[in-house]
């Protein structure tokens, strides 16, 4: 019985042992580094009702279960492994979204979904966009993920994909029919001058989906240094957010996190709305899917394609094929152009 007793003492001492260390950082600490600059934006007493565009953290019941809570947030940190990750779209530098990316612990099904929507190859391109569950209000990393989190087929609207910028230089001379997938290193690209190039694949979330996944801030370095022995700073980096900038626009989690990676106080600043904004760079080309007409919610078209299908075909801009349209989701069949439970 002291036995048992003696267990839950020192499981309940460990406990709050975590939740004052979790709560160790306050708000007087970004001032005793000597950083000062935006009390407006990363401060959960003095933003007030700042619209996300215009903080750097969150003060909401969530922000632990993402971490991107403010330094002075009224909640606990959390050191549960996440299973979302910042999915970055569009044409702003640090625009983002979270996205599952990983199946539940009770998925019974095969690796090989678990592996593929971990660590997707990208070989189906049309399988590895980003979707959204309309039904259930959830964003998933690709269709794996949405699988084996049992997200509705019917209720997925996939992400459209724009892929493949190639130099000015080439314009005139490379065409979507170049671009093919290289097994070896596992990407879509093109041949020139006996050299691979490789398509950089890029998304953008659909109007219709706005507002149902949590935004997020991409691109951000979020860790210290192996190197890095201070292990307070590691600490410091990895619990809190509090975006900053250095002089080269190098985006960091915290100033914490900028300073192992070698910034210095004096130019680091809240990330500004200046750089959020990505300059658009021509592309000499780009493909864009729309794969969520009404005729077939699996396999997507090219706008840019002209190729017609038999019926019950849709043509596929990477392979350059018509492919017959069936559900990729086992325990589906494709019924007048839907996917529908067996």
């Amino acid at each position: 019985m002291m036995g048992h007793y003696l267990a839950e003492s020192v499981v309940f001492i460990v406990c709050i042992s975590f939740l004052i260390f979790s709560h160790a950082l306050e708000y007087s600490d970004l001032e005793t580094l000597g950083f000062r600059n935006c009390p407006l934006k990363n401060s959960c007493s003095r933003m007030g009702n700042a619209d996300f565009t215009e903080r750097v953290c969150e003060c909401d019941n969530l922000c632990a279960n993402y971490r991107d809570c403010c330094i002075d947030a009224p909640v606990s940190s959390s050191r549960r492994l996440s299973r979302h990750t910042c999915l970055h779209f569009g044409n702003y530098t640090h625009q983002g979204e979270y996205v599952i990316n990983s199946c539940p612990s009770t998925y019974s099904g095969g690796n090989d979904v678990r592996r593929k929507c971990t660590n997707d190859d990208f070989s189906d391109p049309l399988l590895s966009a980003p979707v959204t569950d309309t039904l259930h209000r959830k964003t998933y990393l690709n269709r794996y993920c949405a699988l084996c989190n049992d997200a509705s087929p019917t209720s997925l609207t996939t992400w459209s994909i724009s892929a493949c910028k190639v130099p000015l230089s080439e314009s005139n001379n490379i065409t979507w029919q170049d671009v093919v997938y290289d097994s070896d290193v596992n990407k879509w690209g093109y041949h020139r001058n006996g050299q691979f190039h490789a398509c950089e694949f890029k998304f953008d979330r659909p109007s219709s989906v706005a507002g149902i996944a949590r935004p997020c801030r991409a691109n951000i370095v979020s860790s210290c240094p192996s190197t890095w022995v201070r292990q307070s700073y590691k600490r410091a980096c990895e619990s809190y957010m509090s975006v900053v900038t250095d002089s080269a626009n190098i985006a960091y989690k915290n100033p914490h996190c900028a300073l192992c990676n070698g910034a210095t106080v004096g130019e680091l600043m809240c990330l500004p709305m200046s750089i959020m904004e990505k300059k658009s760079k021509p592309f000499s080309f780009a493909l864009l899917l729309d794969v969520n007409t009404s005729d077939g919610d699996i396999v997507g078209v090219s706008r840019s394609s002209t190729q017609s299908c038999g019926r019950g075909e849709k043509y596929d801009p990477f392979f350059k094929k018509c492919k017959q349209l069936v559900c990729a989701i086992p325990g589906y069949s494709m019924v007048n152009g839907k996917c529908v439970r067996q």
